[in-house]
């Protein structure tokens, strides 16, 4: 994973996307009709953006964060 950008971290008082993760290598994905768009802290991010938040990241998949096992 490349080009990871550096945020702050959520602020509960702005518009997140749930956080899910870190997925084990053998899961089930659960498609839906949604936007595969993210938010974080109020700013959108499109589908596959990858963040960098307190030595975690987290990637945008399916209108969600899912946190990576290694961190940033």
């Amino acid at each position: 994973m490349s080009g990871k950008t550096p945020v702050e971290p959520m602020d509960p008082s702005k518009k997140n996307s749930p956080v899910t993760g870190p997925i084990e290598e053998e899961s089930t994905v659960m498609l839906d009709g949604s936007k595969n768009i993210c938010h974080w802290n109020g700013q959108e991010y499109p589908e596959g953006t990858v963040l960098c938040s307190e030595g975690a990241i987290f990637e945008c998949s399916f209108g969600k964060w899912v946190k990576q096992k290694e961190g940033c």
